[in-house]
Order: structure tokens, then C-alpha cells, then sequence
């Protein structure tokens, strides 16, 4: 088995990574439990489940949501639940194959270059899962009535998941395009003053490592009914500004030219190009206006209150109709507005 292809896997000690093989041949047999004693003690072996089944999103045989780790002075056993049979895994891992076959078809025959396959199965997540609410209300108590809603099953087979099955679809679609993949386990603030438990994505282009956060585009899918690429394609320091993870267990993600708002050109440096921006888009009576702004940018006034009156003077200059719905996320500085 080449290990080498999975980006979690690369990030690991020599230690995590026997750990990594043990677990990882364990979940390809489907087994129920299985012996660690070979494992280091020192080992967090909740960290090498998370990656390695970040690693390999086609593993739906049981319930991720409740593993036991047993310890005693002569052994290390890991107990799985809601195991199912065979015979049902069986099923759901031909339904879930052809489903992915199916999507990546898709995308391979509506794109262009490495860009846009990524673009096409982000925007089939964001039009085809929904976000499993009552999973997460349930889940945060630590009951999960939906597990499936936590794996790439549930997402691509169910239509419903949270965000570690959002993130394991990503992960499996992308890995049959040809990408490297990977999930990542952190924490994350989405309109919020608090940092709640979350999973997201990086992906690997052409030697180069990016952030990909479809669950929280996704939500902003299901506020507008568009597409959103707020966090498509993001370096490090940009993601962090709401996402906080253990940066030695991912690779580096230094650079922004993936940023749909770079390829598009509606990242503004400065007020100038900012006012150029929603100008372009008044002028071409466009539908949809998004723009992300640079923080070196200072406004005269609030942000949210420059960023609309921009944009009624220009739609009133354009002869357009003022009334549009609007959204603005100082944590990733971008403006969204629809013309209604």
C-alpha cells in the first residue's frame, strides 16, 4: 500500500505512522476491535483514528462518532460501535462508489483544468447537502442520532451531514480526481463569538497546499441560494482568522493564487480598487456582486455601512433596482450582495 499518497499520513512521526498502518488495516478488514499493544504508549490514538479516516472517507462500516479506547498494564484495545454487517457495508460501499464515479464524470467533462474540477464538486456539495441541524444539536450532547451524517455516505448518499461528512466528501471526490486530500480536525467560529469543534479540508494543486471549508459555504448556500467560495482555496494565514487547528499536524499552506476572489479579480487591495469592483459590476447590471477586501484597508466609516451605500450609489448610477440582500464577515473580510 503506497502511505505516501496521503497527505495526514506525511505529517506523522514514525511512531503515528506504525500506528497509522495498525488502525488503517484494522478498518479495511472491518473489524469491531483490535489489539494496539505494538503501538507506543505515547501515542494519541484518537489523533491517528481521526487521520487516518480523514485519509480514507470510503470507510462508513461504523459509528466514528463512539470509539473506545481500552487500557491496561498488559494491553491496548480499540472498540468500535454500531458496527454494521457485511453484508450492509458491502451495499452502501457499491452505492457510494458509483455515486462518486458518477459526480467526478460530472465534473471531468464540464472542466477545463485543475481549477475548475475543484470548483465543480465544491458547488455539487454546496446544491446537494443539506447541513444536518438536528445531527448537531443532538451531537453536541454527546448523542448522535444520525451517524452516517458524519461520513461521506450521509453526505453523498443521504444528502445530510455535518461538517466531518461535508469534509470526507470533499476528501473522496478529490482523491479520485487525482488530488491529495486530507481532513483536518479544529475548531471554528461561523457567526459566532465561540469556537465550536469542526473539520475541513486541505488539498494539494500542483505542489502546493490550500484550505478548503465547503461546510461553512455550504450554510452561506442554503442563506442565498448561490454559490459561495468564501473559503475556497485559502493560505494559512487567511483561514485563521476563524479556524484554529495544530499546524504541525498539516502541511503548510502558503500561497492564495487558488482564491476564487484572486482568479476572479474581486480582491481589493485598496478603497480605489474596491470602488473599481462594485463599479464593474454595477455597470454590467450583474445579478450577484462579491468582493473581498485586503486588511490593510481602512474605511472612512463602518465597513458594512461604506460597502452598501457603495453599492446603492452604483446600482442607482447603473439604473438597476436598489433592493438586494446583503453579507458581510469581517473574520474573512468578504461582501456578498444580490439583486432581488
Amino acid at each position: 500500500m503506497d502511505y505516501l499518497k496521503y497527505l495526514g499520513y506525511k505529517k506523522l512521526m514514525p511512531q503515528e505512522q506504525l500506528a497509522y498502518k495498525i488502525i488503517l488495516n484494522a478498518f479495511l478488514s472491518m473489524a469491531a476491535s483490535f489489539d494496539c499493544s505494538r503501538i507506543d504508549r505515547n501515542v494519541d490514538l484518537m489523533k491517528i483514528i481521526q487521520t487516518v479516516l480523514g485519509d480514507n472517507p470510503a470507510i462508513v462500516y461504523f459509528d466514528k462518532t463512539k470509539i473506545e479506547t481500552i487500557e491496561s498494564a498488559f494491553e491496548k484495545q480499540i472498540h468500535l460501535t454500531g458496527v454494521l454487517p457485511k453484508s450492509k457495508v458491502n451495499q452502501m460501499s457499491f452505492e457510494l462508489e458509483n455515486k462518486a464515479n458518477n459526480i467526478i464524470s460530472t465534473a471531468k467533462a464540464a472542466a477545463k483544468d485543475e481549477y475548475s474540477l475543484l470548483i465543480n464538486i465544491y458547488e455539487y456539495l454546496q446544491s446537494n447537502v443539506r447541513y444536518d441541524k438536528k445531527e448537531l444539536q443532538t451531537n453536541s450532547s454527546g448523542i448522535s442520532g444520525n451517524s452516517v451524517s458524519h461520513n461521506a455516505f450521509g453526505a453523498l448518499i443521504n444528502g445530510l451531514a455535518v461538517c466531518d461528512g461535508f469534509s470526507s466528501a470533499f476528501t473522496l471526490l478529490a482523491q479520485k480526481l487525482g488530488f491529495e486530500c486530507m481532513l483536518v480536525v479544529g475548531q471554528s467560529m461561523y457567526s459566532a463569538s465561540s469556537s465550536v469543534k469542526h473539520g475541513w479540508n486541505i488539498v494539494k494543486v500542483k505542489n502546493r497546499c490550500y484550505h478548503m471549508d465547503v461546510t461553512w459555504d455550504a450554510k452561506k448556500y442554503e442563506e442565498f441560494g448561490e454559490f459561495s467560495y468564501v473559503y475556497f482555496g485559502l493560505h494559512d494565514d487567511e483561514i485563521i482568522n476563524d479556524h484554529e487547528w495544530d499546524n504541525y499536524t498539516t502541511p503548510s499552506c502558503s500561497y492564495g493564487d487558488l482564491s476564487y476572489y484572486i482568479k476572479n479579480r474581486l480582491y481589493a487591495n485598496n478603497l480605489e480598487q474596491l470602488n473599481d469592483i462594485v463599479k464593474a459590476s454595477g455597470q454590467k447590471l450583474d445579478k450577484l456582486i462579491r468582493v473581498k477586501l485586503s486588511r490593510n484597508i481602512n474605511f472612512p466609516k463602518n465597513a458594512e455601512e461604506y460597502l452598501t451605500q457603495l453599492l446603492f450609489k452604483e446600482m442607482a448610477v447603473a439604473g438597476k433596482r436598489t433592493q438586494f440582500m446583503y453579507g458581510w464577515d469581517e473574520h474573512t473580510r468578504c461582501f456578498f450582495a444580490k439583486v432581488i
